[in-house]
C-alpha cells in the first residue's frame, strides 16, 4: 500500500476534477496531514533533494543536497561548504525552495520556506550529530582554506505534493505544519 492510497481515493471519489474549494475543511485538512507526513518520509535524509537558491543577479541555481536532517521539525537542517556559493545566495535572498521525490519519482514534494545560515556554535553541533550520513558531504574532505562546514537551516512554510500520474496537487501552509505525524 503507497502512502498515498488513502489520498488518492478519497480523491477519487470527490472526482479529481472538482474544484478543491467544495471539499471539506475536513478532507483538506487530513490532506495536508498526509502532505506533512509524506515531507517527512522523503526528506528525512535517506535520500538525496534538490535545493534551489536566488543569486544577486536573480538567477535561480540549483543543487543535489544529500545531507539532511528534519529532527526539529517544521526545520530543515543541511551542511555545506563555508566556502559555498549558496551561503552568499541565502545572505542575500533567503527565500528558498527543496524539491524531493520517492524512488519511483511519482510523488514530488516541493518545500519553500525561509533559509539562513545558523552560525550558533551549540545549533552546529547539535545538527553535526543529527545528520546520519555524512558520506556525500564531498566538501569535508577537500583542503579548504576555512575547515569545517555551513549550517543551513530552513524554516518550512509550505508545502506542496504532486502525484503526476493522476494530476493530484496537495498542499499544507505553515498553520499546518504544526501537525505532529
Amino acid at each position: 500500500m503507497n502512502l498515498f492510497d488513502p489520498i488518492i481515493t478519497s480523491r477519487i471519489s470527490m472526482n479529481s476534477h472538482s474544484d478543491p474549494s467544495q471539499s471539506t475543511v475536513k478532507e483538506m485538512a487530513k490532506h495536508a496531514e498526509y502532505v506533512v507526513e509524506m515531507a517527512k518520509r522523503l526528506a528525512n535524509g535517506k535520500r538525496p533533494g534538490v535545493l534551489a537558491t536566488v543569486d544577486e543577479h536573480g538567477m535561480p541555481h540549483v543543487r543535489w543536497m544529500a545531507t539532511l536532517s528534519l529532527h526539529d521539525w517544521p526545520l530543515l537542517y543541511t551542511i555545506t561548504s563555508p566556502n559555498s556559493a549558496k551561503i552568499q545566495h541565502i545572505a542575500n535572498h533567503a527565500s528558498v525552495s527543496w524539491m524531493f521525490s520517492n524512488e519511483e519519482m511519482n510523488v514530488i514534494v516541493n518545500i519553500r520556506g525561509k533559509a539562513r545560515i545558523n552560525e550558533d556554535f551549540g545549533t552546529m553541533q547539535r545538527v553535526w550529530k543529527m545528520l546520519e550520513d555524512k558520506s556525500k558531504a564531498y566538501f569535508l574532505s577537500l583542503g579548504n582554506d576555512n575547515p569545517g562546514f555551513a549550517v543551513i537551516e530552513t524554516e518550512i512554510e509550505d508545502i506542496d505534493c504532486v502525484v503526476p500520474k493522476y494530476d493530484f496537487r496537495f498542499q499544507a501552509h505553515e498553520e499546518d505544519l504544526k501537525i505532529q505525524v
